[in-house]
């Protein structure tokens, strides 16, 4: 079984995904507007992430949480 990962790690790897999304444009309509979004949505975990890290909270602001209607 692999070992799990630290927040620090965590927050690395999804530095790197954003990293590889790059900044270049889609081609199409399509695949623009699902980079911008996929970019969108991993700087805003990323950031949910460090504040948690920050609060020392267990709850990243940027997920909603299933158990909340």
């Amino acid at each position: 079984m692999a070992d799990k990962l630290s927040d620090k790690q965590a927050y690395e790897r999804l530095h790197t995904a954003l990293l590889a999304l790059g900044r270049e444009e889609g081609e199409t309509v399509r695949g623009d507007t699902s980079l911008k979004a996929a970019r969108r949505a991993i700087a805003l975990v990323q950031m949910g992430l460090l504040k948690a890290m920050d609060e020392e909270s267990d709850r990243n602001i940027a997920v909603k949480d299933p158990s909340v209607p």
